[in-house]
């Protein structure tokens, strides 16, 4: 059981898997010469798909009438889609050409779509300790000193600090302001958010004890005492589970993706014949290889 679990994981597993399924799906589609290429075909399916479609936009079921227009409209797009591909419209257009490849894109990740395991997402934690970490948080209570009202900052936060340390009321002893008196375990963006950077950078330099100062931000002067500290720190994978496992499915699919394209890549032989104006390109330039499979030439030294 463990060697078959190992190789569902495996990136050529995923993409035998793929291979498998697209030689089904292509393999088995009718091509546009087969008798059944004159021939459309609207199952019960689809006419609920229709219907169901119908009702979500009015909010109730179409009339027998507006279904029967909502099938001849589906017939019309199947009949003109047919027709432009027999007359091919579809070649040399850059937008279909960018829609089938998303199309394919998405059969690729349906194709591939798993469960991570908590042993997998712990491991992309740590290997992303950075993007996840918690960084330090600060408990703290400050007392407001307006620089309009007063001339001698310095002196007066030293005044301050002495009738705090005799035990005065701090939320009557500095001057009236809109700011909170204290905020609890905030990290330094928020600490930032309401007095400003230079405030937040000395409050992470600050050890919970007395009451110090003063402490400057861009509204004037502060006595502060840092009640509590919390050390940055690796969340555990339960408090961040549904991030990180929305993070390593993106990945995962880029990789699987990625490996298909590569995959289905070596089958051509990609010759580019750059033009002697191409950014970049020098009239002196030889023919060069630049990946296995792709040829890149100059058309002035051939």
């Amino acid at each position: 059981m463990n060697r078959l679990a190992s190789l569902i994981r495996e990136p050529l597993f995923h993409f035998l898997l793929m291979g498998a399924a697209l030689f089904l799906i292509f393999g088995l589609k009718p091509g546009p010469e087969t008798e059944s290429s004159s021939r459309i075909v609207v199952d019960a399916g689809e006419v609920k798909q229709l219907a169901a479609q119908f009702k979500r936009t009015w909010m109730r079921p179409p009339t027998e009438r507006e279904l029967e227009g909502l099938v001849e409209s589906f017939v019309r797009d199947e009949v003109y889609y047919r027709e432009a591909l027999a007359l091919g419209l579809d070649k040399d257009d850059r937008v279909v050409r960018q829609r089938m490849r998303q199309k394919l894109e998405f059969i690729f990740e349906d194709l591939t779509a798993e469960t991570p395991t908590d042993e997998q997402l712990a491991a992309y934690l740590d290997e992303h300790a950075d993007d996840y970490g918690i960084g330090p948080r600060v408990s703290f209570q400050q007392v407001y000193l307006n620089p309009d009202d007063r001339q001698d900052l310095e002196g007066d936060a030293r005044k301050l600090l002495a009738i705090l340390e005799k035990g005065a009321e701090p939320m009557e002893a500095g001057d009236p302001s809109l700011l909170p008196f204290d905020l609890s375990l905030a990290s330094a963006s928020e600490i930032a958010r309401t007095f400003g950077g230079e405030f937040a950078e000395e409050m992470s330099r600050l050890e919970p004890g007395d009451w110090l100062g003063p402490v400057y931000s861009g509204l004037g002067a502060h006595v502060v005492r840092v009640t509590a500290r919390e050390e940055g720190r690796l969340p555990e994978l339960a408090e961040v589970r549904p991030v990180v496992e929305r993070d390593w499915l993106t990945q995962r699919r880029n990789e699987l993706r990625e490996l298909a394209y590569s995959r289905l890549r070596q089958g051509y032989e990609v010759v580019v014949e750059f033009p002697d104006s191409a950014p970049g390109i020098g009239g002196d330039n030889k023919a060069a290889s630049t990946e296995p499979g792709t040829q890149a030439s100059n058309q002035a030294s051939r």
